[in-house]
């Protein structure tokens, strides 16, 4: 009796040993997610890294919800993409351009667009701007046909208003890539570069982003050696990617903050906004997913392929 009873209590005590074993391991794998610093990444464009311009955001998150963060700047979007990839980034501030090589079906990731910066009631709106010098007999882009082999500057492969969105606008003037229509196109390496394409003859059109060319007008007014002969419908603003491994209440909780950011933390607002050009009119973050970015490309082949050939080994 005595034999079968320690027997029972032995196996008893196994169970209860082994129960234990599993809570303190998921306690200590829990507490180890809780402890590592959340990622947050973007890209340096210029000289400009953002850092500083996240950073106020950093310090906020790590006041408001205790966790530490690590804000991360790679040298280019593909460099970004790359690390997305690799589930090196949990958030990240990425650009409608990068968000489209991110998704163009070459990269296997657990980002989802989850909010996006607002103009809708904006008086200033991001857009790209097509310019030829003041001479030119291009009046628009309606009869752009008419001028095939005409040299052409952009900005860089990389950019939203300096290539994608021009390749997307001239697609649904009927030019199905850039490369088959002019004869000659530049990656200037800027949007001020692009625009003295123009002035400087290099190029007898350039595309590139709107408040460029603004600046250029109110400095220079009447003595302009440029002419705009398209805007570009306003241009969405790149989203805010969460990783989906998130704890999904941290993620609700960060939603939450930064829709109420320009209301409750604008000076953090504004400083996230003075890190990208394009976002000079925003007012509010609101919440977007994939869908808001569709269709906006139009059908070219350009807005179509763009960026695949910047990852093909």
């Amino acid at each position: 009796m005595n034999f079968c009873s320690n027997q029972i209590g032995t196996k008893y005590k196994i169970i209860f040993l082994y129960f234990l074993i599993s809570f303190m391991t998921l306690k200590v794998l829990a507490s180890n997610q809780i402890s590592e610093p959340i990622r947050i990444a973007t890209y340096t464009y210029g000289e400009n890294s953002r850092i500083e311009n996240l950073r106020p955001l950093a310090d906020l998150i790590e006041t408001k919800f205790g966790r530490k963060v690590q804000l991360i700047s790679y040298k280019n979007i593909n460099d970004l993409i790359v690390a997305i990839s690799q589930d090196s980034v949990d958030i990240s501030f990425i650009s409608t351009m990068g968000n489209l090589l991110l998704n163009n079906g070459l990269h296997k990731h657990h980002m989802m667009e989850v909010l996006t910066l607002s103009t809708e009631n904006s008086s200033v709106k991001y857009r790209t701007a097509f310019v030829v010098p003041l001479g030119s007999k291009i009046v628009s882009l309606t009869d752009i046909n008419m001028y095939k082999g005409i040299s052409l500057a952009l900005v860089n492969p990389e950019s939203t208003s300096g290539n994608l969105i021009p390749r997307s606008v001239l697609g649904k003037k009927g030019i199905k890539t850039v490369e088959s229509h002019f004869g000659k196109v530049y990656y200037a390496g800027s949007h001020r570069s692009a625009l003295e394409h123009v002035i400087d003859g290099r190029a007898e059109m350039a595309a590139f982003g709107s408040s460029e060319y603004t600046d250029y007008i109110e400095k220079n007014g009447n003595n302009s050696k440029i002419r705009l002969i398209q805007m570009s419908d306003p241009i969405p603003l790149g989203p805010v990617l969460f990783n989906k491994s998130l704890d999904k209440d941290f993620q609700e909780m960060l939603k939450q903050l930064l829709t109420s950011l320009h209301i409750e933390n604008p000076i953090v607002f504004s400083k996230i906004k003075e890190g990208w050009i394009e976002a000079i009119g925003a007012q509010r973050f609101v919440p977007v997913n994939l869908s808001y970015y569709q269709g906006f490309l139009g059908n070219s082949k350009d807005s179509q392929e763009i960026g695949k050939d910047q990852f093909k080994e």
